[in-house]
């Protein structure tokens, strides 16, 4: 295993971010990343500051198996014969592929649900949840007791095959897991100030030089998995 990834690896399990450019050919984005685990307040100001995309929680497909949670487009094309524009909306496939895309929510006992604490607060609350569904517990009904949609937190699910579908959902949530920590990551989108577009790959790499952080492009990922 390359330095960099263990490094990657050493960073996401103290609460650190790691910063993922996926594919040039793809959305050409690079996420802040973080072990949803760890994350804090302080965390979410950082991502909305630092990052200014939707901040969002990546699962992997066996807690959303677990929890019985859709993928967002299913939804819609489940409600389309009574909503019927919900259909040719929800064909329109993205250039990039399949959107990861479930629903939305808020833990139960959050106000609006959109501030930092507040959304810190849901993802902690769903980790918990989640590390208990895959210890094979039944947790369905604590999950609606204690969760609401819509709300300010959009999950993300992981496809079944992991990097079948190379995203930003499957390449945080691939590095969760081989740093033995709960696969499920929270992820947000770096903007450009100046451009008003995606950070582009090379002031991404000098602002992670500069905070210390560590820069991985979807290949140094990819070529990992081939190797293992």
């Amino acid at each position: 295993m390359r330095e960099i990834i263990k490094k990657a690896l050493e960073d996401l399990r103290s609460g650190k971010f790691v910063l993922i450019h996926d594919e040039d050919s793809r959305e050409d984005e690079v996420d802040l990343v973080i072990a949803a685990e760890k994350v804090e307040p302080q965390h979410i100001a950082y991502m909305r500051r630092e990052g200014g995309g939707l901040i969002c929680m990546a699962i992997d497909y066996k807690i959303a198996e677990c929890l019985n949670l859709p993928y967002l487009k299913d939804i819609f094309q489940a409600a389309s014969p009574n909503y019927p524009i919900l259909k040719p909306l929800s064909n329109s496939k993205p250039p990039y592929g399949d959107s990861s895309f479930s629903i939305s929510l808020n833990y139960k006992d959050t106000y609006t649900g959109i501030t930092d604490k507040d959304r810190a607060l849901t993802i902690r609350k769903l980790t918990v949840i989640a590390e208990r569904a895959l210890k094979g517990e039944e947790v369905k009904e604590e999950f609606i007791r204690n969760f609401r949609i819509p709300g300010h937190l959009p999950l993300l699910i992981a496809s079944k095959d992991l990097l079948a579908r190379r995203g930003h959902t499957e390449l945080s949530i691939y590095l969760a897991k081989l740093a033995n920590l709960l696969p499920t990551t929270v992820i947000c989108e770096m903007l450009d100030d100046e451009t008003h577009l995606s950070l582009n790959s090379r002031k991404a790499k000098n602002y992670a030089k500069e905070k210390g952080l560590i820069y991985l492009e979807a290949k140094e990922i990819l070529d990992l998995r081939s190797s293992l």
